[in-house]
């Protein structure tokens, strides 16, 4: 059995690349002779990165030949199907599908997370190619809503989760994070992991976040920035700990997600704007705060029945102080981590379903 598997793959985002790891994964441990290929911005580092055959993404005569070969498309999971980025990324995406099916294979949209989607021509294809594949599983109930509000309504959508929650650390990963806060210095301290983003329209958080940061360091916590995206975060990260009186950690160095994973478990707070620091956290029950850019931000949040930081610096504090100290709220994370857990499993049995009951 092939997979082709069409994403954002192979640009450096820890997210993404968890994604990848956590997609294949799943599927092999239901189908243990299951063979890959990926459309990858850089095809031989995916294929150093998880050893599975990739090609660039962009070459069509590849992605035909590839998809020609293929038993089932996978196109996801992320946040790939929205046009706020850039006007292209949607359109590309879609082109591969619509190429899926003109070829006559099975096509499941895998867990994605859908929006915001604005430009009338995103809606229309949307729609039109939407309403062909064969099955679509969402990462949450706002990118079921907006789907239908879009009319794609032919094919089953389910809720399941983000395929993330199905990753686990290995000895390894847990190895290398206690080499890496060794040597940091910082293994022995209570930890808050940060992980930012440039982002145009929210400029100015930077001089709100550095004052809470300072506040927790100066009550015995080691702040920690967690570039997500590498190394396009680490200046942003540089940027908000040089704001800060408090010194502070930013690890410049690219990680795998199993290892991101590894160091979430040493954590006592997340705060990111990033949505997989906050995914990775919860997946291993870590308190965590989000800094609102995107919709899918307050999205997955409200999962938790949590809410973005809001602005003022007193009730960033106050809701920080909850998180650290309320063990119901952090039992209820734990909880809800659990449940996430087992739906993110659902992706693969109905993604193979797609190709073994066919």
């Amino acid at each position: 059995m092939k997979i082709a598997l069409s994403g954002y793959y192979g640009f450096d985002n820890a997210g993404d690349e968890a994604l990848l790891s956590a997609i294949t994964s799943s599927i092999n441990r239901l189908q243990p002779d299951a063979d890959f290929v990926v459309f990858s911005g850089c095809p031989e580092k995916t294929s150093a990165l998880h050893g599975f055959h990739a090609v660039y993404h962009k070459n069509p005569f590849h992605v035909l030949r590839e998809l020609w070969e293929a038993d089932l498309l996978i196109s996801g999971g992320g946040s790939i199907f929205q046009d706020v980025t850039s006007a292209r990324s949607l359109p590309y995406y879609i082109s591969v599908v619509a190429m899926a099916k003109l070829l006559r294979k099975p096509v499941i949209f895998y867990a994605q997370g859908v929006g915001p989607i604005n430009r009338p021509f995103s809606k229309f294809l949307m729609r039109l190619v939407g309403n062909r594949v064969d099955l679509i599983t969402l990462r949450d109930m706002a990118s079921s809503r907006l789907l239908y509000e879009l009319g794609v309504r032919r094919p089953p959508l389910l809720v399941t989760a983000d395929p993330v929650f199905s990753l686990q650390p290995g000895a390894a990963d847990e190895k290398k994070i206690d080499r890496l806060l060794n040597a940091n210095g910082i293994a022995d301290k209570p930890l808050v992991g940060v992980a930012v983003r440039k982002w145009q329209a929210l400029e100015g958080y930077q001089e709100r976040l550095a004052p809470l940061l300072d506040d927790l360091a100066g009550r015995g916590y080691q702040i920690v920035f967690v570039p997500m995206a590498y190394p396009d975060d680490v200046a942003e990260s540089r940027r908000v700990a040089g704001l800060m009186r408090m010194g502070a950690v930013v690890l410049d160095e690219h990680l795998k997600s199993q290892e991101h994973l590894a160091l979430m478990d040493r954590l006592n707070l997340m705060i990111a704007m990033r949505l997989h620091a906050l995914i990775f956290a919860a997946n291993r029950g870590v308190p965590l705060a989000g800094i609102s850019y995107d919709p899918k931000v307050d999205a997955f949040l409200s999962s938790f029945g949590l809410e973005p930081l809001p602005g003022s610096y007193e009730a960033m504090r106050a809701r920080v102080d909850a998180l650290l100290e309320d063990t119901e709220i952090q039992a209820e994370i734990s909880r809800r981590a659990a449940v996430m857990r087992d739906k993110s499993e659902q992706n693969a049995r109905l993604a193979l379903s797609l190709v073994v009951d066919s």
